[in-house]
C-alpha cells in the first residue's frame, strides 16, 4: 500500500500550518510597498503588510527599497531572541496589564496618562523610538496575538498576580482601546 500521498499530505499541512511561526514581526505600517532584502532573502511588502519570519540569533544585514529600488534604507541589527522589524518607522507602543487581584494594580504597575492625538488613556504603556528599524522583543503577545481576557490555567504565583506586554501598533492600541472602555 502506497502511504506516500497520505505523507506529502501531512507534511504540506504541517508547513503551511507553519507559515506564521517566527521570531520577527516584520510590519509594513506604511502607505508604500517596499522591498525588503535581509541577508540573501527578499520580501515583497505590500502597504499595511504584516508577516512573521524567522532569523538566527546573530548580525543582519538589512537593505529596504522602494517599487523601483531607490535604496531607502540599510543598516545592520542584531536579533538575540527575536523582535520587531519596524519598516515603515511608524509608533508601536506596549501595553503593559496586571492579571490577578486588582487591588494590586497600584503597587505593581505604572499607570499614567498617555495622549494620542489629543484623547488620553490611562495605564501602563510603553513607546518604542520610531527612528529604530529594529527592536527587540519585550512583550509577551505581537501584533497576531490577542491580548487575553483572562489567563485560565497559568501557574499562580504565591503573590497571585502576572504581568503580561502586548505590541501595538498605535492605531490598533487605540482601537483596542477604546472597545474595552465601551464594555
Amino acid at each position: 500500500m502506497n502511504h506516500l500521498p497520505k505523507l506529502l499530505l501531512i507534511l504540506a499541512t504541517l508547513a503551511w500550518g507553519g507559515c506564521n511561526q517566527g521570531n520577527i514581526d516584520m510590519d509594513n505600517s506604511s502607505d508604500q510597498d517596499l522591498i525588503v532584502n535581509i541577508d540573501e532573502l527578499s520580501y515583497n511588502m505590500k502597504a499595511g503588510q504584516y508577516t512573521r519570519i524567522q532569523l538566527d540569533k546573530g548580525v543582519h544585514k538589512l537593505v529596504l527599497q522602494d517599487e523601483e529600488g531607490k535604496v531607502l534604507e540599510e543598516e545592520s541589527f542584531r536579533v538575540y531572541e527575536g523582535g520587531l522589524l519596524n519598516l515603515g518607522k511608524n509608533n508601536y507602543l506596549i501595553w503593559v496589564d496586571l492579571y490577578g487581584d486588582p487591588e494590586l494594580r497600584k503597587s505593581k504597575l505604572e499607570e499614567d496618562w498617555l495622549d494620542i492625538e489629543g484623547d488620553s488613556y490611562f495605564g501602563q504603556f510603553e513607546r518604542l523610538d520610531p527612528s529604530k528599524i529594529y527592536v527587540e522583543r519585550k512583550w509577551d503577545y505581537g501584533l497576531d496575538d490577542a491580548f487575553p481576557d483572562d489567563l485560565l490555567g497559568w501557574q499562580m504565583t504565591q503573590e497571585r498576580w502576572i504581568i503580561k506586554r502586548k505590541l501595538f501598533r498605535e492605531s490598533e492600541f487605540i482601537e483596542a482601546y477604546k472597545s474595552l472602555v465601551k464594555e
